[in-house]
Formats: C-alpha cells, sequence, structure tokens
C-alpha cells in the first residue's frame, strides 16, 4: 500500500486546535509533516503541538486570530523561520451562527463572514510568497451547507458559498506558479459544530438520529474521515487535483 508522505515539509493549519482541525494537524504529523497548530485558543493548540511532538513529531501552536490580516501574515513568517519551508495550508478555522434570516443579527452575519470567507482570504494570501517556492497545496474548508437551504442556516450557507469561489479563483490563479487549490466539504460531523448544537438542544439523541439519517452511508462523519481526505489532497498523490471540491458527507447530497 502507497503510504502518504508528507515529510520534508510544513502544514500550517488554521483552527488547528478544532475536532476537525485538530484530526487534520494529527494525521498531517503522522503523514511526516511538520505542523503549526494555529488557533485562538493557544492552550488547546499547545496541547495538539505537544501531542504531536510527544509522538515524535515537530509542531508548534500558535495564538491566531484569522480576521487580523497582519496577525495571519507574520504567524506564517514565525511558522516557517521555527517549522521550515511550507508546503501546505489548511484553512479550518470557522464559526457558525444559526439563527433566520429575518431575525439574524448583523454582528452574528459579520462575525462569521470575518472568520470564514476574510480569514481564509487572510491565509491564502499569506501563505501564498513561500507555497510559490515548493509548489504547495491548499485546502480550504467548505460545507455542504454551501449547496442547501435550510431555515437556521443562511448566514453560514453564504460563507461557505463564497469559501468555495474563493477557492475556484484561487485555484485559476495560483496553477500556474505551481500551487494546487481545492476545497473539502464535509457533510454533518461528529464534533465541533454539532456538539455545539447537541448541547443546546432539547433532544440530542432525536438530533444525532435525524443527523444519522441525512447520510446514506448511516452515520455522521467522524473528524478523521475529514482529516483523511484533507491530508491525501496536500500529498503528491493528489498532484494534479485542482479546482476541485471534494465531498467527505457519507452521501447526503446525493439526496439534494
Amino acid at each position: 500500500m502507497t503510504r502518504i508522505d508528507l515529510s520534508g515539509g510544513l502544514v500550517v493549519v488554521t483552527g488547528g486546535a478544532g475536532s476537525i482541525g485538530s484530526a487534520i494537524a494529527l494525521h498531517a504529523a503522522q503523514a511526516g509533516a511538520s505542523v503549526a497548530v494555529c488557533d485562538t485558543n493557544i492552550e488547546a493548540a499547545g496541547r495538539i503541538a505537544a501531542q504531536i511532538r510527544s509522538n515524535g513529531g515537530v509542531s508548534e501552536g500558535f495564538q491566531l486570530d484569522v480576521t487580523d490580516a497582519a496577525a495571519v501574515r507574520q504567524i506564517m513568517q514565525r511558522s516557517v523561520e521555527k517549522l521550515g519551508e511550507m508546503r501546505g495550508l489548511v484553512t479550518a478555522a470557522g464559526l457558525l451562527r444559526t439563527g433566520p434570516l429575518a431575525t439574524q443579527t448583523h454582528r452574528d452575519w459579520q462575525q462569521m463572514m470575518a472568520v470564514n470567507v476574510d480569514g481564509t482570504f487572510h491565509a491564502v494570501q499569506a501563505a501564498i510568497p513561500y507555497l510559490k517556492s515548493t509548489g504547495g497545496s491548499i485546502v480550504t474548508m467548505g460545507s455542504v451547507s454551501a449547496f442547501i437551504g435550510s431555515a437556521d442556516g443562511g448566514g453560514y450557507t453564504t460563507s461557505k458559498g463564497a469559501v468555495l469561489s474563493l477557492s475556484y479563483a484561487a485555484a485559476g490563479e495560483l496553477a500556474p506558479q505551481g500551487i494546487r487549490v481545492n476545497n473539502v466539504a464535509p457533510g454533518w460531523v461528529d464534533g465541533g459544530f454539532t456538539h455545539q448544537a447537541l448541547e443546546a438542544s432539547d433532544d440530542p439523541d432525536a438530533l444525532r438520529r435525524r443527523a444519522r439519517a441525512l447520510h446514506p452511508l448511516g452515520r455522521m462523519a467522524k473528524p478523521d474521515d475529514v482529516a483523511n481526505a484533507v491530508v491525501w489532497l496536500l500529498s503528491d498523490q493528489a498532484a494534479f487535483i485542482t479546482g476541485s471540491m471534494l465531498l467527505v458527507d457519507g452521501g447526503f447530497m446525493i439526496q439534494h
């Protein structure tokens, strides 16, 4: 079996302490990459980096607010200085604020756009100078939400649609520089935002049953399922893939 090999290069993961981001960081390290775990929660980022180091890998945790373009540029530079030449970027930082469009607050709308859209743009823009020299890969984090309507998810849906369009634009522009850009779109994931919804639900068991039923494979994704797809797209096994959107949704979109 051919092993995915990311050795000899740095992978930067924004949102690297979240359920999906941390799984990506750990899988990238297992594939041999040095990993910059970037998150607003520096303690959590530090724990993931320490776990990677305890497994024999190379990693550092960095505190990062992706809405701050100057901070993103600074962390990219510090990551390269500490951990070596960059070969990959994963934009896993994300924010969900639910609510009907009629009552969605402007603040919640702006916060989602600032993190999900602006944060992705800031990270991609800051990584370009470092990836130029390595012919590296960028994976943006999307969602099946970009393709469907929902009663309470208009803002999030809009932000993920924008991330997908940005990914297509970046893929076309950066291909001549040898930089690949792809988007991974999960369905419901057993972690992160889903766990927040379960905690807020009056009937979490019913919500879990509904979530499982939405996926023909009969379950939600595990964070590892998403991480496996992301790490593959970062690797040379996906060397001729750019401008693609990879659904990791257990068949969710078959029904749409």
